[in-house]
């Protein structure tokens, strides 16, 4: 079966990163200045020890705060996403669990008037770790955090799938 997508949050513009093929998440690095999210990496658990992903978006992130998100790598796992972006910017960014919600990042920068906020919330509906399928999203080319979603892909569990049923048409 392939991925569903949800989302993304934020401009479908840029270039293109994925991290998939792995679902035991500890940690979540977001990166951000007065005004937004400027970067985002990933820590997995593999074999015990703590796997960390490149960053997606600026890469001199020593100039940037940032909030560690951590999870429960045991029992805790990414069921959905929201927040907030005004034009290129991620201006907020949470990260639903299937425990709680962890606010990454707000700002409180004070915009133009004339920009528009838009907003997104995606919930999934998953209940296995095994069904979230890992993040995607774009970043710009002076490396900005643009967008950010995730894949999940649904499976049935305690259903004995032996055969294909095709209806007539």
């Amino acid at each position: 079966m392939d991925f569903l997508v949800l989302g993304p949050l934020g401009q479908r513009q840029g270039n293109r990163w994925e991290e998939t093929g792995r679902n035991v998440i500890s940690h979540i690095f977001v990166y951000f200045d007065e005004r937004s999210v400027v970067s985002i990496s990933f820590g997995f658990i593999e074999k015990g020890a703590l796997v960390l992903s490149r960053a997606y978006g600026f890469a001199d992130t020593v100039i940037c705060s940032v909030r560690i998100v951590r999870l429960n790598h045991e029992s805790e796992f990414v069921t959905g996403l929201s927040g907030e972006w005004t034009g290129d910017f991620i201006t907020c960014l949470n990260f639903h669990t299937n425990e709680k919600t962890h606010e990454a990042f707000r700002s409180n920068f004070i915009f133009e008037e004339e920009d528009k906020i838009d907003r997104r919330e995606f919930h999934s509906g998953i209940h296995d770790r095994s069904e979230f399928g890992g993040f995607f999203g774009s970043c710009s080319d002076d490396d900005r955090l643009l967008s950010i979603g995730f894949y999940i892909q649904p499976i049935l569990q305690g259903v004995n799938l032996t055969h294909r049923e095709v209806w007539p048409l």
